[in-house]
């Protein structure tokens, strides 16, 4: 590599909490010709707070592509340039991936400048084991489309990390009871800031606990426990379970939907599967019960 070819620094920034950058960071920051920023008007105020004047250029996912020859040229003339996303490491559901491997492939250097990032933060006070886990950012917008995706997760056997959005987070968390079972989770919002929260328990406890709140806000990230069997190996419906179905369902005292979320909550198993033993023995006890007001109905034209 010749001398004078600038370097790519991507650069992790602080998720609120502007202690939390480090030292190198603030060094490559002060040094460097350009900041590629994914919101240059929240990168500014970083910036301004740490004595900083560097130039800014808007890198986000619309245009990306476009900014890809404004920043060669700048390597181009020996000079380095940063990567920055609005908080916590670049290139994690955030844009960067393109920068980064075009500038890769034209033979400049790139180099990390690790630091905060919201899916270790999260998994580091999670108190799940983390020797391994999944990283599924976010979840599809549609519902349909949502509930496909976490089908495919379902049998993991290592916890897995969403990110998700305030005003998405409690369909989200419906849907992961109804398709994953009501797992344990942990739920990390707006870590390191004033109003940081964290919620631990089972997936129903965190949809409770944030229906309390009077309105969600901030950047959340979510961890789901692994599944506790193979993948394509399914817990069965025990006849214990279908006869408590049976006395919840008898008498018209609930519906099949209600009668199944319940079971769900109590055992931890996919409300779908209870959903389909349910739907059984409420036909069953339809049938029996027409069979009686047939039976009754019979014997009374007979007495007439």
């Amino acid at each position: 590599m010749e001398e004078n070819r600038g370097r790519l620094l991507v650069v992790a920034t602080p998720l609120g909490n502007l202690e939390d950058i480090t030292l190198r960071a603030i060094r490559v920051l002060r040094e460097v010709d350009l900041v590629a920023s994914e919101d240059t008007r929240r990168t500014r105020k970083l910036l301004s707070s740490l004595g900083i004047g560097v130039r800014l250029l808007s890198c986000n996912e619309h245009n990306e592509r476009e900014r890809v020859g404004d920043i060669l040229e700048v390597l181009e003339k020996g000079r380095d340039a940063a990567l920055v996303t609005d908080a916590g490491t670049p290139g994690v559901s955030d844009p960067g991936a393109r920068l980064v491997r075009e500038v890769r492939e034209r033979g400049f250097t790139v180099l990390p400048v690790p630091g905060p990032s919201a899916v270790s933060s999260a998994l580091s006070v999670s108190g799940m084991r983390a020797d391994a886990y999944h990283f599924a950012g976010f979840l599809p917008n549609a519902r349909g489309d949502r509930r496909k995706a976490l089908e495919t997760l379902a049998g993991l056997l290592v916890p897995v990390v969403f990110f998700e959005a305030p005003h998405r987070i409690m369909d989200a968390l419906r849907d992961m009871i109804d398709v994953l079972g009501d797992r344990n989770g942990f739920l990390a919002r707006e870590m390191t800031k004033v109003h940081e929260t964290y919620l631990f328990g089972r997936l129903s406890h965190i949809l409770d606990e944030l229906r309390r709140s009077k309105r969600v806000r901030g950047e959340i990230t979510i961890i789901v426990e692994g599944s506790a069997r193979k993948a394509g190996q399914e817990r069965a419906v025990t006849k214990e379970m279908k006869d408590l179905l049976s006395v919840l369902l008898s008498g018209k005292r609930m519906g099949v939907k209600e009668a199944s979320t319940i079971l769900s909550r109590l055992t931890g198993m996919k409300r779908g599967r209870i959903y389909q033993a349910a739907l059984e023995i409420n036909n069953e006890i339809n049938n029996e019960t027409n069979s009686e007001m047939n039976s009754e109905i019979n014997k009374g034209e007979e007495g007439v």
